[in-house]
């Protein structure tokens, strides 16, 4: 059901890999510049920033909460249940403030899709939002392509063999280039993404059972096997973090200490 126009921001968070263009994103609906590239801050933490964006023109009334991308190459010995925990406490907080209304998932045209954007996919999407929250996928980069959304035309069902299934879809730029080469095209891909936060702000904000992530563990055996259970052999878990999530040995081994601790406690 749609709701009525309402002075209370729409609430999106914008995720992806370091790189990929999420500052830039937020500049770009912003028509300034608000956001600092995350490079060379800690990726595995998923800390947010949150940007207040209102447009009299379009009329747009948002707020993008700007995560650092979860990439392979950064996560430590703690870096994966950091991540679970600040990106609860992300999710949940907006609870408190209307919900939220959209995922941005941003990656970069022409870049292959890596180990690390299925685990920011599925980390967003799939587990922290139970698959609830509409998701749009944002491909930047997109400048020296003649039509940007030939992109997709081209690249959707690769897409799409990655279990990565949008509810819609922009390619665009966030860059005007050198003496405004790419104008025209980044006043374009301005249009399509405000446009694209207005049609999705018009359904209901979403609602995630954020008392679920106090079950997180238990349920994790039934996330990363789906429709299999692993029952209590360790091993076999262990294998499972490692080979199908891409956890270091040791990241997945204090994993499995949390998950028998909180066993335990229960």
């Amino acid at each position: 059901m749609a709701h009525a126009p309402s002075i209370a921001p729409l609430n999106f968070i914008v995720f992806g890999e370091m790189g990929v263009g999420k500052s830039s994103l937020i500049n770009l609906v912003a028509g300034k510049t608000l956001a600092k590239s995350s490079a060379g801050l800690k990726s595995c933490t998923l800390e947010s920033t949150e940007y207040t964006i209102t447009l009299s023109e379009p009329q747009l009334n948002v707020k993008l909460f700007d995560t650092v991308g979860l990439n392979n190459t950064t996560m430590n010995d703690k870096s994966y249940l950091d991540a679970l925990v600040k990106a609860h406490k992300l999710i949940a907080s907006l609870q408190n403030q209307g919900g939220v209304h959209g995922l941005l998932f941003c990656i970069k045209g022409g870049n292959r899709i890596l180990e690390s954007t299925q685990q920011n996919y599925r980390l967003f999407h799939e587990f922290l939002c139970q698959g609830k929250v509409p998701l749009a996928l944002v491909i930047t980069n997109l400048e020296n392509v003649e039509n940007m959304d030939d992109w997709w035309t081209e690249n959707q069902g690769v897409i799409k063999e990655y279990g990565i299934t949008p509810v819609t879809q922009v390619c665009i730029t966030t860059i005007k280039g050198l003496k405004n080469v790419y104008e025209e095209k980044y006043s374009e891909s301005r249009k399509k993404v405000c446009d694209m936060l207005t049609t999705l702000g018009r359904g209901d904000a979403c609602s995630v059972d954020i008392n679920w992530f106090a079950r997180m563990c238990k349920r994790l055996r039934e996330f990363f096997i789906p429709g299999k259970a692993l029952g209590k052999s360790r091993g076999k878990m262990l294998q499972t973090l490692t080979k199908r999530c891409k956890l270091p040995k040791q990241d997945a081994v204090q994993l499995l200490q949390r998950i028998e601790s909180d066993g335990e406690e229960n």
